[in-house]
């Protein structure tokens, strides 16, 4: 067992994504502060109640490690972090809430699981590009190429992070066990997503209207 600070937000960090964070509460500063010491990463999860500050968290038991890239140190102590998720953990026991929260955690492999990973790897691959066609468009943008991973985790994990859905549901592709049965639940949710989005496009729905964010991706796009 590990011993890990945790950092609860309304937002879920997968393997493999970037997330930047404004350090500007006294209990993250004194956490960011420690990992830049001792060059360890923090834990990233879910809060539950979607607060992010105050007192009222509900840490979901399941959670990324977030590794700190760039660092800008600003008055009062307050940071711009830019970090990345690396491992997936369970927390088993929590330690402490103050300063902050902190838990003994143990790391969750990544097993491909059961199937034709090839097969569906590109099933998945092909009904991520029509997401992301449908997506772009609402920008007035068209995707021209994306170079999708080669592993099915990575694969499993660049869709998740793209597709525009709320933080329970990102949670529960983060939990699955194994990046085929993750692959296959997002099957589903690509299609019905990319079913909202064409529809939002034929009834001319302003991008700013909706909350959509623009994917930052391996992907190559252009204006029309």
């Amino acid at each position: 067992m590990d011993r890990l600070g945790l950092f609860p937000l309304r937002t879920v960090l997968l393997p493999g994504a970037t997330l930047r964070l404004h350090i500007f509460e006294d209990r993250y500063k004194r956490l960011i502060s420690g990992c830049l010491e001792s060059g360890e990463p923090f834990g990233v999860v879910l809060d539950r109640n979607a607060r992010e500050v105050g007192e009222d968290l509900d840490p979901a038991g399941f959670g990324t490690t977030a590794h700190i890239g760039e660092v800008a140190r600003l008055p009062q102590g307050r940071f711009l972090i830019a970090t990345r998720g690396h491992r997936r953990f369970r927390v088993e026991r929590v330690l402490a809430t103050k300063p902050f929260w902190s838990a003994e955690v143990s790391y969750v492999g990544e097993p491909i699981g059961p199937g034709d990973a090839a097969t569906l790897q590109a099933i998945a691959a092909e009904r991520f590009t029509d997401y992301l066609r449908a997506l772009l468009a609402l920008f007035g943008r068209e995707l021209e190429r994306i170079e999708m991973p080669e592993e099915a985790a990575a694969e499993s994990y660049l869709i998740a992070e793209t597709l525009q859905v709320d933080g329970p549901t990102k949670q529960r592709l983060l939990e699955i066990p194994t990046a085929l049965a993750r692959l296959r639940a997002e099957l589903g949710l690509l299609d019905r997503e990319t079913t909202k989005l064409r529809d939002m496009a034929e009834r001319g729905v302003r991008v700013d209207a909706v909350a959509v964010s623009r994917p930052t991706l391996p992907v190559r796009f252009s204006r029309n």
